[in-house]
């Protein structure tokens, strides 16, 4: 009993700290998580992330970010840490997730982007990119971390990132397990650092980045027809709409106004 009082004081608490800017997605998914002991709050948002992750908030800025709700909370006598960022959009979500998973070790698969290690469960869905970590990575902590995780999920309701407007053929789950995207610099540094010289300095769109057997990928959508056609001429690339141009080690194909595939 005396357990049951303090959880949901602690939810309550936490509740009402995430009133204003943040929704109340994980509040719900901990009122369904059983053997949780405390949970206690933080939520930051684009003024203040900068005290929580410092040089690291760039990136998510980059990218498109609303908020974030930080939560640590002790499960079953195990110390748990859930990161919620609300993006601008799911590609946002998505493009965070990709620079983000690591050395994923398979597993049941609860959504469609989803990463899994001993100390950190990660996924995107919606415009939430979400990390969980646990202190001992024992399977115990990592069965807390789904439970957690399968709760997260279910209370998310806007769909994930579709690739479908960058590669119009689709893209195979397997593919998309080293789909890498981008919206600027810092997105190509830490998600595919050789091509950081020749796509560093673009900016105003938006890439999703694939492999296809030693080639790499890259499908630009451009926020305007002026912006695409900045990015040829600044790299001196030449082709019509659906012509492919070979320059040096690129091919390049124009494939609208605004949408640029570049195979390396």
């Amino acid at each position: 009993m005396q357990l049951r009082i303090f959880t949901a004081a602690a939810l309550a608490a936490l509740i009402t700290v995430t009133a204003v800017g943040q929704s109340s997605l994980v509040p719900r998914a901990l009122a369904g998580l059983s053997g949780v002991e405390s949970a206690q709050g933080r939520t930051f948002t684009e003024a203040s992330l900068y005290g929580y992750i410092n040089g690291g908030a760039e990136l998510y800025l980059e990218y498109g970010f609303d908020t974030l709700l930080v939560t640590e909370m002790v499960i079953e006598g195990s110390d748990i840490k859930a990161e919620v960022y609300r993006m601008k959009d799911p590609g946002a979500a998505f493009g965070i997730f990709s620079v983000s998973r690591f050395r994923c070790n398979g597993g049941a698969r609860l959504t469609e982007h989803f990463c899994r290690s001993a100390y950190q469960l990660q996924f995107c869905k919606g415009p939430y990119y979400v990390s969980i970590i646990n202190d001992t990575g024992s399977e115990a902590d990592q069965e807390r971390c789904t439970r957690l995780a399968s709760l997260l999920i279910d209370n998310i309701s806007e769909p994930s990132f579709d690739p479908s407007g960058f590669y119009d053929k689709g893209i195979d789950e397997e593919t998309m397990k080293g789909a890498v995207l981008v919206r600027g610099p810092l997105g190509i540094y830490n998600g595919i650092p050789g091509l950081s010289d020749k796509l560093g300095s673009a900016s105003e769109y938006t890439a999703l980045f694939i492999r296809n057997g030693q080639d790499t990928i890259a499908s630009l959508l451009f926020n305007s027809d002026n912006s695409a056609e900045k990015f040829l001429k600044e790299r001196k690339f030449r082709g019509t709409s659906g012509a492919p141009a070979v320059v040096m080690d690129s091919t390049v194909s124009v494939i609208s106004p605004r949408h640029i595939i570049i195979t390396f």
